[in-house]
């Protein structure tokens, strides 16, 4: 059939998004396969941070019109496919993006940056249709042995392998990982494996991170609520941190940052917070410590393949990730016991 689209008619659970806090689980019909596009029957789904705050708030972004499809790490098998990339039972990850290759920030290989940006939306269901953009430059095939599970941890990794490049890490730094979520987790790992002789600050208040980065080898594990991190950081290093990662995405974390790391050090302002938030700088500080900003968004196709092979060839264990297993029913359940910090990822199967 040389027709642009392939019909076929599929009814899949998914779950729907409407407003913040409102989920709906609901039978839907799956729409044309267009040319270039894959169907991935969905063996894998992980909630993530970025999960957790679109249920709260919605998001800028990702969310264009309610109600829609929701979630974005997954690995699965092609069920259907008019890509010539990919054939049906393909075991693949994708990641939630692809650049377009042409805009103005592309042509600087910022590629997280792309002004056409389109955000894949809909892993939390039982299929997602991949669109080709996608599956021509950010998807690919899971190599032998490795499982879904370890497989749809890839942009996790990916979005801190970013974040890891843009903080420059060196050998012998202090480092203070503000926020211990998965993310969180991930920049210590990175810092073992990618560093030597690091000294790191987890900080938190969940009694289910801070144990994981205890496990983690993070050498100081501070909770923020029964501490003053300012005075407990103090104490143990010279003139502060090297490096500060921001990994909360509130204001009141992107402040604190600033008042933890050392002269001439950088802050890694990574947690998103919502739009039109706004915090104080001192400009004495900045000016006169000399203090370096930088802003983390997203990933690039670099960056999830770099993330696969690392994960592919045993060189970082994310699998302590995963806290729990559910199924798609009780997503809505899920989220809630991240908010609570009863749960760091939950692994959504069918």
């Amino acid at each position: 059939m040389n027709s642009k689209h392939d019909r076929f008619n599929s009814q899949m659970k998914a779950a729907l998004f409407y407003g913040p806090e409102d989920i709906k689980l609901e039978e839907m019909t799956l729409p044309d396969l267009a040319q270039g596009e894959v169907l991935v029957e969905v063996k894998a789904a992980l909630t993530g941070g970025t999960d957790v705050k679109t249920y709260l708030r919605g998001h800028p972004r990702i969310i264009k019109k309610t109600p829609s499809s929701f979630g974005y790490e997954f690995s699965g098998i092609v069920k259907k496919s008019k890509s010539e990339k990919f054939k049906m039972g393909d075991r693949v990850v994708a990641a939630n993006t692809a650049p377009c290759y042409e805009c103005y920030f592309c042509k600087k290989t910022e590629y997280e940056l792309c002004e056409n940006l389109d955000f894949l939306n809909g892993s939390f269901a039982e299929e997602i249709i991949i669109p080709a953009q996608i599956v021509k430059h950010n998807t690919y095939k899971i190599p032998e042995g490795l499982s879904f599970e370890k497989a749809a941890l890839v942009q996790t990794l990916a979005v801190a392998l970013h974040g890891f490049e843009k903080s420059q890490i060196k050998d012998g730094d202090v480092v203070c990982v503000y926020g211990i979520g998965a993310i969180g987790q991930c920049f210590i790992k990175l810092c073992k494996i990618l560093r030597k002789d690091i000294e790191i600050f987890a900080v938190g208040s969940s009694e289910l991170k801070l144990e994981l980065a205890k496990k983690n080898k993070a050498h100081y594990v501070v909770n923020y609520k029964k501490t003053n991190i300012e005075e407990y950081i103090d104490e143990r290093t010279d003139y502060g941190c090297d490096v500060v990662i921001e990994a909360v995405g509130k204001p009141e974390a992107w402040s604190k940052a600033l008042r933890l790391v050392r002269p001439g050090g950088l802050v890694n302002f990574f947690g998103g917070c919502p739009k039109g938030t706004s915090i104080e700088l001192d400009s004495f500080q900045a000016h006169y410590s000399e203090l370096r900003t930088v802003g983390v968004f997203h990933h690039t196709p670099r960056h999830i393949q770099e993330a696969l092979k690392l994960i592919s060839q045993g060189k970082i264990d994310l699998s302590d990730l995963i806290t729990e297993t559910t199924s798609l029913d009780q997503l809505e359940e899920a989220l809630k016991r991240m908010i609570s910090g009863e749960a760091l990822k939950v692994l959504i199967q069918n």
